[in-house]
């Protein structure tokens, strides 16, 4: 035996969020996850090779890592983080620009369960990435939301406000940046690294269509694509990989916008537990190709919706 368990990643590696509460959604089974050019996509009717090719450059994994108080061995979680470009910066070779980092904010939460019958603690100690091309390396992010607690005062009401048991999202306003990258960064600082924010006279709508890049070093599981991980569901493990594609590439999940709310959207891209984070891109229009919201998980209520937050909001 080499530690892997049944779905063929080690037991050191399962991804930790997976376990308290923050699903993500499989929606539609007619998307297949297939080779379009140079990148990997599951839609390619909705997406040219150009810009799939574009987009999987700007995919990072993050890595959160969690230790109880007063341990010495942590443990990684993996979800997704961007980067939106900023000011161009000198450099002696190509165009550099300086990069904000942004994930889903619960990404970064110290975890604190009580609902079992042990009480389980955990401390964010550290959060970073690598390019998908360098594993070696390692790439040092800051975020002031690090090891945040969430609260009741952070619930973030996405729908029926007037109502006794409103739809809440947790975890309130589900975006965070990173302190800024201002210095020459090989494989960050580059165009091709970067996501450019949409114009201001963008406007949400529903049935626009939409896209992530998701760089997972796990393959989805019946728990981790499951509405409801504490009942997993019966999806075979072809069906997965036919939805997602492999582990260790870049793939695109495509979709559209079902609703636009104030500072959130409703959309039925497909994702699986260390999707959260990855930057919501348009895949029409003026502005294709371009950053518009972060995607954080699975819709509180409907079972073929995933949620987003709108980054318009915090430019």
């Amino acid at each position: 035996m080499d530690g892997r368990n049944e779905t063929g990643t080690f037991e050191s590696e399962k991804n930790i969020m997976a376990q308290f509460d923050v699903a993500e959604c499989l929606v539609d089974f007619s998307r297949k996850t297939q080779q379009h050019g140079v990148a990997y996509v599951d839609n390619p009717e909705v997406i040219s090779e150009e810009l799939a090719a574009e987009v999987s450059m700007k995919a990072f994994v993050l890595k959160t890592f969690y230790a109880p108080p007063g341990a010495v061995l942590a443990k990684p979680s993996q979800g997704q983080v961007g980067f939106l470009r900023q000011e161009r910066i000198p450099s002696d070779g190509r165009s550099q620009y300086a990069v904000t980092p942004v994930t889903a904010k619960h990404n970064l939460i110290r975890i604190l369960e009580t609902k079992t019958s042990r009480k389980v603690e955990l401390n964010a100690l550290e959060a970073g990435s690598y390019p998908p091309w360098d594993p070696q390396s390692k790439l040092y992010l800051v975020f002031t939301d690090l090891n945040w607690t969430p609260t009741d005062k952070n619930h973030f009401i996405l729908r029926d406000k007037k109502l006794k048991h409103p739809l809440i999202w947790p975890f309130g306003i589900d975006i965070s940046m990173g302190e800024k990258i201002t210095s020459c960064t090989q494989g960050i600082t580059s165009k091709d690294a970067s996501f450019e924010l949409a114009g201001k006279a963008y406007r949400f709508k529903a049935g626009q269509k939409i896209g992530i890049a998701v760089f997972s070093e796990h393959k989805p599981t019946n728990v981790t694509a499951s509405y409801d991980p504490k009942h997993p569901s019966n999806f075979s493990v072809e069906q997965l990989k036919q939805a997602f594609g492999k582990p260790n590439q870049v793939n695109v999940y495509t979709g559209k916008i079902i609703l636009a709310g104030d500072k959130h959207i409703e959309h039925d891209i497909n994702s699986f537990t260390g999707c959260s984070g990855a930057v919501i891109f348009l895949l029409e229009g003026e502005n294709k190709g371009k950053a518009v919201a972060i995607h954080a998980g699975s819709h509180p209520s409907m079972r073929t919706r995933n949620v987003g937050f709108k980054l318009v909001d915090v430019r």
